[in-house]
């Protein structure tokens, strides 16, 4: 058996693994498409500075669903070896380079298991550009001119780079992807983040902690910093079940009216204040008041966040899935952006630091962007709140959940749509089967994992390496039993779940 993945990075190396942990079959030849020169860490855990660190808690970051601690058990054991002597490995919150290390290290594991038992790891050092079916295979066409033929294809094309909504890219000064952070920026000159999201938040933590002279600059639309995470509330089995209950039996008409009264009740239960919600999803409160008010509720048993997070992870992909897809388009166009801030909390720590940096006038938070010019003389002239500023450095943290036709993920997603194997999700990446991960087409080898699943599994989820692990399992259960054969008509009878989607 044949089988293709498309990208090398966290999602990869998670079906990897999985793949080598399962059942063993018939012999496999699994043929990675990265064009990175080390495949594993992706774009976000390549190497960077040791301030870059990971959101979530090392305890969550784990690419086996059924063993989340696997990373902290690795990291603790290279602790004991001496191997990274800089890094604290009892930190909560890790350097993204070191679970990039993580990655590297599984990834060759994997490698070493499927070898063992008579298969094969081949990593190319290319871009897929197309993919079209033959008989009853699904050929992969590269960057260099090479064509293989594969059982099975699975699309792991990571997180979309920053959108350059002001088409910059090519300007001095303008860093169009912050990952990895630059190794050096001029120390006296002004520097402005567009963004003021987790990836903005990682720029400004990276250039403060290298003492950067100059102000730096975080402007966005609505100004809102991530939130700050805090510990997790307790939840007890019987109100995590009847939130899952409400998720699974009701109708999807009413499921987010139903939902969202629900939650306003277990919030109340836990004593969680009202007001500090509101304040926590408006807009306008200072950045560095803000900041302040959430780091002295990091403890709180009763902060609302504390709550609302161990209360949704369970059921966050059936009810983004059960969701009409009007809701959910609603939902991206008017909630999404400040919800994230909550969905996506950042360390306290970092936090911290921010709320020192904006003390000392070493960064400054502006809400209100509204145009960004190259300046005649070299840089560039954000407008913010009516306000103007020269920034003599970009760098572009602006957010981009679809995929750039320009970039070779969008073009290769394109490619499919036009030939018909995939159809382009309006909330995002392409179609898939809720239950298997299969992309919603006349190819039956066609899967995708992480990202470009976003439209059916909401990108908070669709990011989350323990969700990822636990559909990458799935996946690798269906390919185990044997070759796709072939290729089926595009019906909405074999896939009952979107039929209702769409007409919702």
């Amino acid at each position: 058996m044949r089988l293709a993945i498309i990208g090398g990075g966290a999602s990869a190396v998670t079906l990897i693994d999985a793949l080598a942990r399962s059942t063993p079959g018939e012999k496999i030849t699994v043929s990675v498409f990265e064009p990175r020169a080390v495949p594993g860490p992706g774009r976000p855990y390549q190497e960077d500075a040791d301030s870059a660190l990971i959101n979530r808690p090392a305890d969550a970051m784990s690419i086996r669903h059924g063993d989340p601690h696997d990373f902290l058990s690795w990291l603790r054991q290279a602790g004991r070896s001496g191997e990274f002597p800089s890094a604290d490995c009892e930190a909560r919150f890790q350097p993204r380079w070191l679970f990039g290390v993580y990655l590297r290290r599984r990834l060759a594991a994997a490698t070493a298991q499927l070898a063992a038992g008579a298969g094969s790891v081949e990593v190319h050092t290319a871009t897929v550009e197309d993919v079209y079916p033959a008989g009853d295979r699904l050929v992969t066409l590269t960057s260099t001119g090479a064509r293989e033929a594969h059982d099975h294809v699975v699309l792991c094309l990571g997180t979309p780079r920053p959108a350059d909504i002001y088409q910059l890219t090519g300007r001095p000064g303008f860093v169009a992807d912050p990952y990895p952070l630059p190794p050096s920026l001029p120390g006296g000159v002004p520097v402005t983040v567009l963004g003021s999201n987790l990836s903005a938040v990682d720029i400004a933590v990276a250039l403060l902690r290298r003492g950067h002279t100059a102000p730096v600059r975080l402007v966005s639309r609505n100004g809102l910093l991530p939130s700050v995470r805090c510990r997790p509330a307790a939840i007890g089995p019987a109100e995590a079940g009847q939130l899952a209950e409400a998720v699974r039996a009701t109708p999807p008409a009413s499921l987010w009216r139903t939902v969202r009264r629900l939650l306003h009740r277990r919030l109340a239960a836990h004593g969680a204040p009202e007001e500090e919600m509101a304040l926590d999803l408006a807009a306008g409160e200072p950045a560095a008041g803000r900041l302040a008010r959430q780091l002295g509720r990091t403890d709180a048993a009763n902060c609302w966040r504390a709550v609302l997070l161990p209360l949704l992870d369970p059921v966050g992909e059936l009810f983004w899935q059960r969701l009409p897809l009007r809701t959910r388009e609603v939902f991206l166009r008017r909630h999404n952006t400040v919800l994230a801030t909550v969905l996506n909390p950042m360390p306290p720590a970092t936090a911290a630091l921010l709320l020192e940096g904006l003390g000392t006038g070493a960064l400054q938070v502006h809400p209100g962007l509204s145009a960004v010019n190259p300046s005649p003389g070299g840089g560039f002239t954000v407008t913010a709140a009516g306000r103007e500023h020269r920034a003599g450095v970009l760098l572009n943290a602006v957010r981009a959940t679809p995929y750039d036709p320009a970039e070779p993920a969008g073009r290769l997603l394109g490619r499919l749509a036009a030939r018909g194997l995939a159809r382009p999700h309006p909330c995002g990446g392409v179609y898939v089967d809720f239950t298997t991960n299969r992309v919603l087409g006349p190819a039956r080898g066609l899967y995708a994992l992480g990202h470009p699943t976003a439209g059916d599994i909401y990108y908070a989820n669709a990011g989350s390496l323990l969700g990822i692990s636990a559909r990458a399992e799935r996946i690798v259960a269906r390919i185990r039993r044997g070759p796709a054969t072939g290729t089926t008509a595009l019906a909405t009878s074999s896939t009952p779940t979107i039929g209702g989607r769409l007409d919702g």
